[in-house]
């Protein structure tokens, strides 16, 4: 079984090495690159158990976009992997059951191998935080908000200079003595 995909070093092809690599196997919560595998007590996910045995070729888990690289999900032994259909912005994947015995493997050129210990799991991509977008009124608001934390600072500091002179002039005051004649 071909486990890394693509292994290059400037031009060099070291896929000879791949069978000298000791890959992890892990049957706690993972990630790789963008994609996370988490096992099913972790997740609230109730996905049940998958009953689509992963192909020798594997199965790709997320495809590689704009020319990106494909997570591979592959396995030896008793694998069985369920694609998720649900909506557009839902980050689950499917779910994953890696039998007793048997080893799972997700593989990506750039991010290398992890393996997946015996046990049930749900794999996620994990969600880009895209920056806020506000709306006219949210954006009147915070503005709004500004300004008033802006008059705020400054009649504030406006105090402090005043209590500074008040303190001044008290000090001058203080220091004058008077002398009966």
């Amino acid at each position: 079984m071909k486990l890394l995909s693509n292994v290059r070093s400037n031009g060099a092809d070291l896929a000879h090495l791949a069978a000298e690599l000791d890959i992890p196997t892990i049957a706690g919560l993972q990630h790789q690159g963008d994609v996370s595998v988490i096992p099913a007590a972790m997740a609230a996910d109730g996905l049940g158990r998958p009953t689509a045995q992963v192909p020798a070729a594997g199965v790709a888990v997320v495809r590689g976009e704009a020319g990106g690289h494909t997570h591979l999900l592959l396995a030896s032994g008793d694998v069985r992997y369920d694609v998720h259909d649900g909506a557009a912005d839902d980050i689950t994947l499917g779910s994953l059951e890696v039998g007793e015995g048997a080893t799972a493997w997700l593989d990506h050129p750039e991010h290398g191998n992890t393996g997946i210990a015996p046990g049930l799991y749900v794999l996620r991509r994990k969600r880009e935080m895209a920056p806020r977008v506000f709306t006219p009124e949210t954006r009147r608001k915070r503005e709004q908000a500004r300004k008033l934390a802006r008059k705020q600072a400054v009649r504030d500091q406006a105090a402090r200079e005043q209590e500074a002179r008040e303190q001044a002039e008290r000090e001058q005051f203080a220091s004058v003595r008077f002398v009966a004649d």
